[in-house]
């Protein structure tokens, strides 16, 4: 069953929004330490970046199974017995929603960012089915091109702002021109979910006063997508 984002209430579309920056994240660490990262679910979080003008959140999220990672993750980034624990993934999620901050005040960027989106061709970014043989995920090598356009423009707009995301890892990984694009591809895909989260009301206070109702609600809307699965 594809659970969407359109099934969820106002409040619990901006948890959708926060486990895509979330699950951005997660998937930045595990590609920088070198763990392993499920191909499809990379492509699915970057694709939300080449979606310009959603008609909902729905049209940016098709299918909130390929948000699980990030429910998850985002439940246990708010669990008093994971901080330590969580503490690189709560820098990248707050340095993502910092560099929101400075990205909205840049029309400049803006424009380059929306201008260069809509001459990459979303289909670049080919999506694997869950049931495919390995043939067919070996057709993913092809979307290296498409990664690369994405992470020069990340290199090219969100780089030159006043703040910086410091990825942690392994040399040999960060060094790495295919691991790298995707860090880069997903750490823009996290800054357009930041930029949606702040649209749908979503502010940093919010995850101070507001954490265990946040871990709550990403606990529940996991469960949902579970059960219905």
């Amino acid at each position: 069953m594809n659970v969407t984002s359109n099934d969820f209430s106002p409040w619990e579309q901006q948890v959708v929004a926060l486990s895509a920056i979330t699950q951005s994240a997660a998937l930045v660490s595990s590609l920088a330490r070198g763990r392993y990262t499920d191909e499809l679910i990379i492509s699915t979080t970057v694709n939300s970046v080449l979606v310009l003008d959603p008609g909902s959140i729905t049209d940016i999220y098709p299918n909130l199974a390929h948000l699980g990672l990030g429910f998850k993750t985002l439940q246990d980034m708010f669990s008093n017995d994971r901080l330590r624990e969580n503490a690189e993934l709560i820098r990248y999620t707050l340095a993502m929603l910092s560099l929101r901050n400075k990205l909205i005040n840049n029309k400049r960027i803006q424009s380059i960012i929306r201008a260069t989106l809509a001459k990459i061709n979303a289909t670049d970014i080919r999506q694997v089915d869950e049931g495919s043989s390995a043939a067919d995920v070996a057709l993913q090598t092809q979307n290296d091109g498409a990664y690369e356009q994405l992470a020069t423009l990340y290199q090219d707009t969100i780089s030159t702002l006043p703040y910086r995301i410091q990825v942690q890892g392994k040399a040999d990984r960060l060094n790495d021109k295919q691991v790298a694009n995707r860090i880069r591809a997903l750490l823009l895909a996290g800054i357009r979910s930041a930029v949606l989260w702040h649209q749908l009301g979503g502010r940093r206070w919010r995850l101070v006063f507001y954490r265990k109702r946040i871990q709550k609600t990403a606990g529940n809307m996991r469960y949902k997508l579970i059960v219905s699965d």
